[in-house]
């Protein structure tokens, strides 16, 4: 296994002198929760959120130790630090490939930080973030048409999305006690009827869920 960065179709190429232990490649998932006007949370998924991947290891500042697994001996300690801090300062995508993996993508450094040890080794982090490289505008004649998939997919969270917008736009009135009404509730608002805390009027009761559910916990808590 070999680690390489690499910038402008790798004209310029960095292979890492010393292997990392192990490496954590980051893949998140974006989730939005919506709570119903029937207190239900509902989940959806979103879209996939960027890679991430944080390497430690160390740059010799030479061979003067007879590092045997070293990978590469074309540079030395600081010169590594001055090529990484280059690109970062040029704003480059870096191409970032580790052989016996599928691995290969471009990235942006998010974080590099090094420390000086005793013996003049650079020990160090470089944290990057997967990067969209931006692709050739189409144009209108061009235009990526959905496949069927994909439409039924836009389609169902459309109608989801539908749904919620009118549950808050038009929530349920509850007017009489009877089989529109939850059945938890029906004790409660006819408590509230007999005790005189709830008249309503020539319309009917006119309650929404919420007012359901605060007749049920002023019933459940003996107020009526």
């Amino acid at each position: 296994m070999d680690i390489y960065l690499s910038v402008n179709n790798r004209a310029e190429v960095i292979q890492l002198p010393v292997l990392p232990s192990s490496f954590t490649v980051s893949k998140p998932q974006s989730l939005q929760t919506f709570e119903t006007v029937t207190d239900k949370d509902l989940q959806l998924i979103g879209t996939p959120k960027l890679k991430s991947i944080s390497i430690s290891s160390f740059f010799p500042v030479s061979n003067k130790s007879g590092y045997s697994y070293i990978r590469n001996s074309s540079m030395w300690g600081w010169d590594y630090v001055y090529k990484i801090d280059t690109w970062i300062e040029q704003k480059l995508p870096i191409r970032l490939v580790i052989t016996d993996t599928p691995i290969n993508m471009a990235v942006a450094v998010s974080n590099f930080e090094y420390s000086i040890k005793t013996d003049g080794d650079l020990w160090y982090t470089l944290e990057l973030e997967e990067f969209n490289l931006l692709e050739t505008e189409t144009t209108e004649t061009e235009e990526e048409e959905l496949t069927v998939t994909q439409y039924e997919e836009l389609q169902s969270s459309l109608a989801y999305l539908t749904g919620i917008v009118e549950e808050l736009a038009n929530p349920m009135i509850y007017n009489y006690i009877d089989s529109n009404m939850p059945s938890w509730a029906q004790t409660a608002v006819q408590a509230a009827i007999n005790a005189g805390v709830l008249t309503g009027d020539a319309g009917g009761l006119a309650l929404t869920y919420t007012d359901l559910k605060t007749l049920t916990w002023m019933y459940r808590a003996g107020l009526f």
